[in-house]
């Protein structure tokens, strides 16, 4: 496989990749982004999404059991002892710059958080009380979230060739991963994954074709 390889993330819906803090005064839920204000999702995570994806329908291929621990290594692996280094997926180095030249020009600057504003939403929710289908008390929260329609890639790094089966197993783990982030299982979060930005690709990748 190309050692230029990447993971393409488009998102179809908004989705919240949460930081784990709030902004005080602006949001309770905040995204993951750079010192730029350019939402990213962190490479360990996309790991992560794409492991849980594979184990959920792994007994479907037993051909491929000796392929999770080298792609994506044993559970609870502190050591990152898989084959697979997967970095953070991010917009495209074009925009990134463009984004940085608009930061540091000199008059008519813009701002991070002009940026991140840009970029993102803020949505509010609240719960209900079970009994009179009312909002809850206390329990408004404003969470952002990135637009749908941007696209993230996130580099591949093979420590060594990959086998067909090993590029097979993460094509499958793609194409199974649907949603990702907070409220997921709320149609947010809504994701295609592909190699290479090519859905074709993957599909033969996952087929056990070339890559």
């Amino acid at each position: 496989m190309n050692q230029n390889s990447f993971i393409q993330i488009e998102l179809l819906s908004d989705a919240t990749f949460s930081r784990g803090e709030g902004t005080a005064g602006v949001v309770d839920v905040e995204v993951e982004h750079d010192e730029r204000g350019l939402p990213f999702l962190g490479g360990k995570t996309i790991r992560g999404l794409l492991r849980d994806s594979w184990l959920s329908m792994h007994h479907c291929f037993p051909e491929l059991a000796q392929t999770t621990g080298r792609v994506f290594g044993p559970a609870a692996d502190c050591d990152e002892s898989s084959m697979l280094r997967i970095g953070d997926a991010v917009l495209d180095e074009e925009t990134r710059r463009w984004i940085e030249a608009a930061e540091s020009r000199p008059s008519h600057s813009i701002s991070p958080a002009a940026v991140l504003e840009a970029l993102t939403d803020i949505r509010r929710q609240t719960s209900e009380e079970r009994s009179t289908g009312a909002p809850a008390e206390t329990t408004l929260r404003a969470v952002r979230v990135i637009v749908r329609g941007l696209t993230l890639r996130a580099p591949l790094h093979w420590l060594a060739d990959p086998t067909p089966q090993d590029v097979r197993c993460l094509s499958l783990a793609l194409l199974a991963a649907r949603h990702a982030g907070l409220s997921r299982n709320r149609g947010r979060g809504h994701i295609r994954m592909t190699l290479d930005g090519d859905p074709e690709k993957t599909r033969n990748a996952a087929k056990g074709g070339s890559a």
